[in-house]
């Protein structure tokens, strides 16, 4: 299964429901591997979105200090914040698939 590095809120269970959800696994691993990781890279930005919109302007001033290439430290940042953002991830990956899934019918 493919894990992009960058996204350690995004786990193995939601990487798996994507795939089997989107019925990507017939693609070569290469095309299955871009799909899903243009999908990741949405769900992640929007799950950051939401996260952030909560921090308060101290917050986001000590957030707006990482590095923009630091996604570990984003992340590390967000999970301190928002004890719940793996929920706030998964909950998002769940209305990215449907929006997919309404699309692709």
């Amino acid at each position: 299964m493919t894990k992009i590095n960058y996204m350690k809120l995004i786990n193995d269970k939601i990487i798996g429901d994507l795939n089997k959800s989107l019925g990507i696994g017939f693609l070569p691993q290469e095309k299955r591997s871009e799909v899903l990781t243009r999908v990741l890279e949405l769900i992640s930005k929007r799950a950051g979105m939401r996260i952030i919109e909560k921090f308060s302007s101290e917050e986001m001033t000590e957030f707006n200090k990482i590095p923009k290439d630091d996604f570990e430290q984003m992340e590390d940042f967000m999970v301190a914040k928002n004890p719940d953002a793996e929920s706030v991830f998964e909950n998002e990956a769940e209305k990215v698939k449907e929006e997919l899934l309404d699309v692709k019918v």
